[in-house]
């Protein structure tokens, strides 16, 4: 299998991951909090993880996917960053360290996607990159935040 065919199953390997952890935190999950417990670190497993090996093993396939230059560097450090993310969430889930826990680092990432499709968005207006991964991004963002937040809230609100 090719690096870019690999990037381009990330595509649709994340919603379909999070479609099945969807499923299974409202098929196992008895109230508001097991729910997004199940749900919130295991969302941020799958999106910040997959980013961390498209960063760190795909950088130039994934670059070419979404129509920017490779920059190994900046590729580099933004990978490390959003593994760091996915390994902190899978502690989070691990070590059951509760509700708030889960909020915060399904916040953290929610924050860093929503920035990140700003930008992927300010490159298809600014720098005419219309590839339409690059224009996906801002769609992917609004979805998992409508996805994300109902069930955020209600789990706090426990």
């Amino acid at each position: 299998m090719t690096k870019q065919t690999l990037s381009s199953l990330m595509e649709w390997l994340r919603p379909a991951g999070i479609g099945v952890v969807v499923f299974c935190a409202y098929y196992f999950g008895q109230d508001a909090a097991a729910r997004f417990h199940l749900m919130g670190p295991w969302v941020v497993v799958l999106m910040s993880g997959t980013v961390a090996v498209e960063s760190l093993l795909l950088g130039a396939a994934a670059s070419a996917k979404i129509g920017y230059a490779p920059d190994r560097a900046y590729q580099i450090q933004s990978g490390l960053a959003n593994a760091a993310t996915a390994l902190t969430a899978l502690l989070v889930y691990l070590l059951n360290w509760g509700r708030y826990a889960d909020a915060t680092i399904v916040t953290a990432m929610l924050l860093f996607f929503t920035l990140s499709a700003a930008n992927h968005l300010a490159a298809a207006l600014r720098a005419g990159n219309l590839k339409p991964v690059n224009l996906i991004r801002p769609a992917v963002a609004l979805l998992l935040l409508g996805c994300l937040l109902p069930p955020l809230l209600k789990a706090l609100a426990q």
